[in-house]
């Protein structure tokens, strides 16, 4: 009798656990169903970008207005690399509020932005705290607020004017009496890589959207400035610049076009380098733009900003 009603508790638990497995599977299918409608529904779009984000980032391109490059006033280096207290005088003004930050409002490398930043900031004070990379020089350091210092917390500050970097570093040159003197070949070699005398060329400010919409270069007074800028550059026969550039174009009209729709290779010859390493081919140029010496890619580069500028490009 025992034996039997073991039996029939055995038979009973074996039905529950078919029935609670058969169940079990009927919920997951029903979730599952559920999961698979709710996800037919979401709107991706929104899901990530709302639309007020949308609105703002709609804003942010409308409101960037269309500036055509400005060339600033030529400037007498010697002058600005020779300490005159007035220009000391604004450059204080100019460093607080650029770089003491980083640099310490005594120059010691000890701001607070500047805690973190590995390698820490130049100290100004000890110049032989740290190894200078470029060089102490007005006509070195000005390089460096050109173009940055790569790999380091130091960015580019080349929209500061000209004559404003210049004053802030003659401030910095008080810091300490050790900064050494600059000599007609320094001053010289900083003219002949940023044309300062001249005038430095500020680049295009085109925003995206307006220039897909409009072809800006197409219409605008830009197609003029490139129509001389090709004149000039296509009845060139003498200068080195203009010779070597038209060996190294597949595309003369497209290579001036991309040139002109990213005038920061107008800064430096390392800068027209970076401009041509990025997919040559497609800016107009041949591959052998990309093997050019360091003579020839200098002789380009200040022959084709010389061009640029003196057609406001």
């Amino acid at each position: 009798m025992s034996n039997n009603k073991n039996q029939d508790t055995e038979k009973l638990f074996k039905g529950l656990e078919k029935s609670y497995g058969i169940l079990y599977m009927l919920l997951l299918t029903f979730l599952v169903f559920l999961g698979t409608r709710y996800v037919s529904t979401l709107d991706y779009n929104n899901l990530f970008y709302s639309p007020g984000m949308l609105a703002a980032a709609t804003t942010m391109r409308a409101e960037l207005p269309v500036k055509k490059g400005t060339t600033t006033p030529p400037i007498d280096i010697v002058k600005f690399t020779s300490i005159d207290p007035a220009l000391v005088e604004k450059g204080k003004g100019l460093y607080t509020s650029n770089c003491a930050s980083c640099h310490g409002e005594t120059g010691a490398g000890n701001g607070a932005a500047g805690a973190a930043l590995n390698p820490p900031p130049r100290n100004f004070v000890d110049l032989n705290a740290q190894q200078w990379k470029i060089g102490k020089k007005i006509t070195e350091m000005y390089v460096t607020l050109q173009e940055g210092i790569p790999n380091t917390g130091m960015a580019s500050f080349s929209t500061i004017p000209p004559e404003d970097r210049f004053a802030i570093l003659q401030y910095v040159h008080t810091f300490s009496p050790d900064y050494p003197r600059e000599n007609p070949d320094d001053i010289a070699k900083l003219d002949a890589k940023y044309s300062l005398s001249q005038g430095v060329k500020a680049a295009n400010q085109i925003p995206v959207n307006l220039a897909m919409e409009l072809e800006i270069l197409d219409y605008d007074t830009l197609k003029q400035d490139l129509t001389s800028v090709m004149n000039i550059v296509s009845n060139d026969n003498t200068d080195p610049g203009a010779i070597q550039f038209k060996k190294i174009v597949s595309d003369p009209n497209k290579a001036l076009n991309s040139l002109a729709s990213n005038m920061a290779w107008t800064e430096s010859s390392e800068s027209f380098q970076k401009f041509l390493s990025i997919d040559p081919i497609n800016k107009g140029f041949k591959a052998e733009a990309l093997r050019m010496s360091p003579e020839a890619l200098t002789q380009v580069q200040q022959y084709l900003a010389g061009v640029f500028a003196k057609n406001r490009v």
